[in-house]
């Protein structure tokens, strides 16, 4: 790690540039991170199909009266709308065979907040499409498929408002012609050496960015982020284990026992209670 800092200290911006690109779910997204946080993923006909009936207005249906409408076939790239309208979705949800043993999530993105319900009525989970870091897409299927699975449906009430309304989160009002898009329904399974690797790049991330830059645990900080960047191949799996190596060495250094413990104590809030 040592001899690393030498050229870091030069360019310690280009270096924490370069960190942000490689968790960046954009235009690199094939070569970085996020190209390896997925083993496996399908999606369209015959593992995810969907139809959609809409509501009237502005109105907000029961599941009861929901279920009961007429559905028309959708695909990836619907588009929701328009403002503080509702869309009940059902989709219809065929487990490949070689899924079997694995946890396996769908992956539903309409860009706008929806809701997860059970064939039965059961409200299961709620959804926060778009971007930022409240966005939550994912939802469980099942923790462990089995080798041959029958379909499963579940129904998304889909809600064309975003977690804060529709305004410009200042002052204006709200646009009451936005429309949404469904930018993704797959079933997916994810990769746990590759999840393990993205969060601990982003606690280094955010001690990057918090700790003062001529802290010694702030250089080791971006040499060790640094070093897992280079380390990783997209193609090749066995790089999340040395960048994992990287990472634990550096989380696992201890200092004197004088010093302060910490403690991380959870907390949330639901707006909506």
């Amino acid at each position: 790690m040592e001899h690393q800092m030498s050229y870091l200290q030069k360019h310690p911006d280009v270096t924490k540039s370069r960190l942000n690109t490689f968790m960046s779910n954009g235009q690199f997204k094939k070569a970085n991170i996020h190209a390896s946080l997925y083993e496996s993923r399908v999606n369209g006909s015959p593992h995810v199909q969907m139809e959609v009936w809409a509501a009237d207005g502005q109105e907000r249906p029961t599941f009861e009266h929901a279920v009961k409408q007429e559905f028309q076939p959708i695909e990836v790239g619907h588009s929701f709308g328009l403002s503080w309208s509702t869309h009940w979705v059902r989709a219809t949800l065929q487990i490949p065979s070689d899924f079997a043993g694995k946890e396996v999530r769908l992956i539903f993105d309409p860009s706008c907040e929806a809701m997860v319900w059970s064939a039965e009525g059961q409200a299961l989970q709620g959804i926060t499409g778009g971007n930022g870091q409240d966005r939550r897409v994912n939802f469980v299927v099942t923790k462990k498929a089995k080798a041959s699975e029958t379909k499963r449906v579940l129904y998304l009430e889909v809600a064309c408002n975003g977690m804060f309304g529709l305004g410009d989160y200042l002052i204006g009002p709200p646009d009451e012609n936005r429309s949404f898009t469904l930018n993704t329904a797959d079933l997916v399974v994810k990769q746990v050496d590759a999840w393990a690797l993205y969060h601990d790049l982003d606690i280094l991330k955010q001690m990057i960015e918090g700790l003062p830059k001529d802290s010694p645990r702030w250089w080791q900080a971006l040499s060790t982020a640094n070093a897992i960047i280079n380390a990783y191949d997209a193609k090749d799996s066995t790089t999340l284990t040395t960048g994992l190596e990287i990472s634990r060495k550096f989380f696992g250094a201890k200092s004197g026992d004088a010093t302060h413990q910490v403690f991380a104590i959870g907390n949330c809030h639901i707006d909506t209670a």
